[in-house]
């Protein structure tokens, strides 16, 4: 039921068995930003503009993101190793933090820098 429910951004976290944190660096104008819950341990966050979207996935079922293979391994600035990879028109990045899985898709009329895309992953909090 909640699936089809979008939730404001802040109280998502709620309706699932883990801690969600978000991401406070957004590199598009956000015209519109909801929650919903995929299922009983995942969460997507969606930051859209008239051209671009950015979800942002949460879940605690590690593994979850069945990307055949990734383009690049990424060690961000404080250890963690990330994991990026466009696909038709599709930029994604993911990577664990505190026993929660995260990825962010960026999808738009152009590609976003990939250093854009860390900013946001180191953005959490």
């Amino acid at each position: 039921m909640l699936s089809f429910i979008k939730l404001p951004v802040n109280v998502a976290g709620l309706f699932v068995p883990f801690k969600v944190e978000n991401i406070t660096y957004i590199p598009i104008n956000v015209e519109k930003q909801y929650a919903k819950v995929s299922s009983f341990n995942r969460l997507k966050t969606v930051y859209e503009s008239q051209n671009e979207s950015i979800t942002v996935w949460a879940t605690s079922k590690i593994g979850w993101n069945k990307v055949a293979g990734w383009d690049e391994s990424i060690t961000l600035s404080d250890g963690t190793t990330a994991y990026y990879n466009s696909v038709d028109n599709v930029q994604m990045i993911s990577w664990r933090k505190n026993k929660v899985e995260y990825a962010i898709d960026y999808k738009g009329t152009k590609a976003m820098p990939k250093e854009e895309l860390i900013k946001m992953v180191l953005s959490l909090n």
